[in-house]
């Protein structure tokens, strides 16, 4: 829910049973938005166009807080350096190796080796919190597997600064049982702001390469959209 304001004023979004400073957007921005998700992101995925659907209010909301948080203003996916942009989570953003900086993973694969091991973090096995860029606001919806085996997570944790969300529990994902047959589960909506630390622990049933994608939206600046390669975080 936003608290509504006139365009470019500060406002308050109530996500879930948090609260936001935002910035309004105007109409114009919220219709770039909707078109861009609907028609480019998600215009030949079923399970995309659902989720984005059910969620419109969140992404709304979220666009929001982004210009609150980024600044500037929003242009959609082709966006200038200085201008806010939308993408799909990319792995650069929240992924990192298990190096004592924070060197960044380019794609999803990784390796689980016991229940309660840890995704998304850095430093030995994933155990410290990582860092969001500064130039980025990330909306996590769901998570789905893109590997030729089966799925072994069924549960995921979020540790977000000093918040702990309520586990999510995503085995039922491995069924496929949307119209996309894609193997996926819906977790809880969140907020992850620039410069927030985030750290993400799963239980799996077994050890084993998974290609565990996280799926939702990015707002960023847009030099960062345009880096094939993504560098270690700016905080």
């Amino acid at each position: 829910m936003v608290m509504l304001a006139a365009p470019g004023e500060k406002t308050v979004v109530e996500f879930e049973n948090e609260r936001f400073n935002g910035i309004q957007a105007d109409v114009s921005e919220a219709a770039l938005l909707k078109k861009q998700i609907f028609q480019f992101i998600a215009s030949d995925n079923d399970f995309l166009r659902d989720l984005f659907t059910d969620n419109l209010p969140a992404i709304l909301g979220a666009l929001n807080v982004a210009k609150a948080e980024l600044g500037g203003p929003f242009t959609g996916m082709f966006a200038g350096d200085a201008e806010i942009g939308v993408q799909l989570i990319r792995p650069g953003y929240v992924k990192r190796t298990t190096a004592t900086t924070e060197a960044v993973s380019n794609d999803w694969t990784f390796t689980f080796t016991t229940a309660g091991d840890y995704w998304l973090g850095y430093s030995t096995n994933n155990t410290t919190a990582l860092n969001i860029d500064k130039r980025a606001l990330i909306l996590p919806m769901a998570v789905w597997w893109t590997q030729a085996g089966a799925p072994l997570t069924e549960e995921i944790y979020v540790q977000v600064g000093g918040t702990t969300y309520p586990v999510n529990v995503v085995r039922h994902g491995w069924l496929a049982d949307n119209k996309s047959q894609i193997r996926a589960a819906r977790i809880r909506p969140m907020i992850w702001k620039p410069k927030a630390t985030v750290l993400v622990q799963t239980n799996q049933i077994a050890a084993g390469d998974q290609q565990m994608v996280l799926v939702g939206l990015a707002f960023a600046k847009g030099d960062l959209m345009r880096t094939l390669t993504v560098g270690a975080p700016q905080t």
